[in-house]
């Protein structure tokens, strides 16, 4: 019926937030944009369970999970995969993704606002 939550739905807001105090808006904000396939930007102190909340979603979701912590030294090849030397060879400009934001399921990038503008422009196009 409506307004019954789901027994997956409720089973997975019990994991995210087993053990965490005052994280219960977060964990339902975090399933609402994975089923609603949406980004989620999550601000707050350090230390107080953003990067746990999602690990524990991509673990909930059975997907893969991608984290990195930028600095204004970080370079987009750490975020998107280094450049394929092969496809260079021929002329093609090819990243490989696999274990990088491209191909993850669930993401967290920490420290967003130290980044250099270069990856803050490719992470604004993907976002939009």
């Amino acid at each position: 019926s409506v307004g019954r939550p789901m027994p997956g739905l409720g089973g997975a807001f019990a994991t995210i937030t087993d053990g965490l105090v005052e994280r219960s808006v977060e964990a339902k904000l975090m399933l609402l944009a994975a089923l609603a396939g949406e980004h989620l930007f999550l601000l707050g102190l350090p230390g107080t369970g953003k990067s746990l909340v999602a690990r524990r979603l991509s673990k909930v979701c059975a997907g893969s999970f991608f984290e990195r912590l930028l600095t204004r030294f970080s370079v987009p090849e750490e975020i998107f995969g280094p450049l394929s030397l092969q496809a260079l060879e021929q002329d093609e400009l090819r990243r490989k993704t696999r274990g990088y934001l491209p191909e993850a399921d669930v993401a967290f990038i920490d420290e967003i606002f130290k980044a250099n503008s270069s990856i803050l422009n490719t992470l604004l196009m993907i976002l939009n």
